[in-house]
């Protein structure tokens, strides 16, 4: 395998270490690169970015300077349209485009739709969350770390909520996506992803929920391996 970077967009609610251990069984030639949005992580202390192409512009901001060599991109949930976006301004710049994208658990752009969640009340909001299992009890359970935690969860999904989809001529990345057996979405909200490459494009589903991607790291990490393997 060559030496490979994959650019790492986190879902909402995520940070720069969200995938931290992805790092275990990942090839050792692939090097993660992470980045940080405000209001996150270590930039917790900056105001939030609401609007989806002002949170992608910014990760494309810090990962620009380092396109160079082969490389691809992953995102989950959130970070799937993050890698969309980015990838469409990576085409828009001439720059050299991603070997691969994968992208974990998010129905097609062209078939997002405002859930409304920014009109849930706080205790409607959590319950979702635990519908979705991404969010530690102990976390949800804790009044003073939901302070914390809850307004930038909220403002990630309202800012995915009232994403509008903007088409373009599809990239000619090879694509790959994968979603839960467990998700209440149709097959065909996940494959009409392929309207956005002219490249090859494969689909699968994994046993789990919303955030199986960690209870199948193996799995899924293998896959990402054996896929850039290949280029």
């Amino acid at each position: 395998m060559k030496d490979f970077q994959l650019f790492m967009l986190p879902f909402g609610g995520g940070n720069e270490t969200s995938y931290a251990k992805f790092e275990t069984y990942l090839d050792r030639k692939i090097r993660m690169v992470t980045a940080e949005a405000p209001g996150k992580g270590r930039r917790i202390r900056e105001p939030l970015l609401k609007n989806l192409y002002l949170i992608a512009e910014e990760y494309y901001r810090q990962f620009k300077p380092q396109i160079k060599g082969p490389y691809a991109i992953y995102g989950h949930s959130m970070g799937a349209y993050v890698a969309h976006i980015i990838t469409q301004r990576i085409m828009e710049d001439k720059l050299p485009l991603p070997a691969h994208i994968f992208l974990t658990s998010k129905v097609a752009p062209s078939r997002n739709y405002n859930k409304k969640r920014s009109i849930m009340t706080n205790e409607q909001f959590i319950a979702h969350l635990k519908q979705l299992k991404g969010m530690p009890d102990a976390i949800l359970e804790n009044e003073e770390l939901l302070q914390i935690f809850l307004p930038m969860i909220r403002t990630d999904f309202d800012a995915i909520d009232n994403y509008k989809y903007i088409g373009g001529k599809p990239y000619p990345v090879d694509m790959t996506a994968l979603c839960g057996e467990n998700e209440a979405v149709d097959d065909e909200d996940i494959t009409d992803w392929q309207k956005e490459t002219s490249g090859t494009f494969y689909f699968r589903r994994y046993p789990g929920d919303h955030f199986w991607i960690f209870d199948q790291l193996p799995e899924l990490c293998g896959l990402i391996n054996e896929t850039l393997e290949k280029y």
